[in-house]
């Protein structure tokens, strides 16, 4: 399946609209709960561990809604299928994510580039459920770094996407904020747009894994 028809197929597009549905639910939830936090400590806590792990939910969910499609392909196991085949599979999931999380902000050079830490996120969990997916199919010989067309497109749309999402929250931002007499609502528009936007490179990293099954 090329790019494309994933992208057109009803069960992407079903999942990208829940996706973006979630994430306008959830983000000023989280945006409350963080005004609502009065010591340092506390807000530290949030914006290190709380915060990230909420997202790493978030990717999760995408991943798991957009499954098998994004991965080029339409027969396969069902999820569930997937999760129960070995005890813990979803604990694995989500500490490996969070791991990453936590740990990319100490790589040095990339590690201060955030435009770049969502799309290593759903890579990470991308490839540990595709893993899982080839296990079950019986397919051993699989590589799980893209090739460079692949990388280089990836790493353009993370940048991309991240600069537009900013550019695009900055210019309504303003606007909400006169209009409803608030403060800070580009803030949040920007995190909703960056999980939002960069499912497309999430989408390019998971087609070509799923090419190696066909």
């Amino acid at each position: 399946m090329s790019i494309i028809s994933i992208v057109f197929s009803t069960e992407y597009v079903s999942a990208t609209v829940i996706y973006a549905v979630v994430i306008i639910i959830c983000l000023p939830c989280f945006a409350r709960i963080r005004g609502r936090l009065e010591d340092s400590l506390s807000q530290w806590s949030w914006d290190n561990i709380a915060a990230p792990l909420l997202r790493t939910f978030l990717i999760i969910l995408f991943l798991l809604l957009a499954y098998p499609i994004i991965f080029s392909i339409k027969d396969a196991p069902h999820i569930l299928i997937l999760l129960k085949a070995e005890d813990l599979r979803i604990n694995y999931l989500i500490n490996l994510i969070f791991v990453v999380t936590i740990l990319f902000p100490l790589i040095p050079v990339i590690g201060k580039w955030e435009q770049l830490i969502l799309p290593i996120q759903s890579i990470t969990a991308s490839a540990m459920l595709f893993s899982w997916l080839a296990s079950d199919l019986g397919v051993t010989d699989i590589h799980y770094l893209p090739d460079l067309f692949s990388l280089f497109i990836i790493i353009g749309l993370a940048f991309l996407s991240y600069w537009l999402a900013q550019k695009i929250a900055h210019f309504f931002g303003n606007a909400i904020d006169e209009k409803l007499n608030i403060k800070d609502s580009g803030t949040l528009l920007s995190r909703a747009l960056i999980l939002f936007m960069q499912s497309p490179a999430i989408l390019v990293y998971c087609s070509a894994l799923g090419r190696q099954l066909i």
